[in-house]
């Protein structure tokens, strides 16, 4: 979209103030009927070979000075740290109505591939 590929992009809220850094004509909204939203996460794999420094290195990823430095990279997610300060550009999730999400339902496997297929079949596959 932003490159006028198109005029409308379903995309993550938080790749628009990038988009718009970067030049290009982009404004974000999203449907008044609600939203969903994505929960990033970390993980440590059991068994791993630097188990030390993994941890040594989430322990740093959750505080808020390094959860901070994502505006720099031009990355506007919504910091999990309550305490690390937000960059303006973050899209203010207070003003953004959220479906009510079932994480347990959506996010199995197999609901995951029948959702995906279903956009692929009814969605992706329309003439362009």
């Amino acid at each position: 979209m932003a490159r006028g590929e198109t005029t409308v992009s379903i995309s993550f809220v938080h790749d628009g103030p990038g988009e718009a850094m970067q030049g290009f004509p982009v404004a974000t909204i999203t449907p008044a009927e609600g939203t969903g939203a994505e929960i990033g996460s970390m993980t440590i794999i059991k068994g791993a070979r630097n188990l030390d420094n993994a941890k040594k290195f989430y322990e740093w990823a959750l505080t808020a000075s390094a959860q901070e430095m994502g505006a720099a990279a031009k990355q506007f997610q919504v910091p999990s740290n309550k305490a690390a300060k937000v960059d303006p550009r973050v899209p203010d999730f207070k003003k953004i109505r959220f479906i009510n999400y079932d994480y347990a339902r959506y996010g199995a496997s197999a609901e995951r591939r029948r959702l995906i297929g279903k956009w692929e079949k009814e969605v992706n596959s329309l003439p362009r």
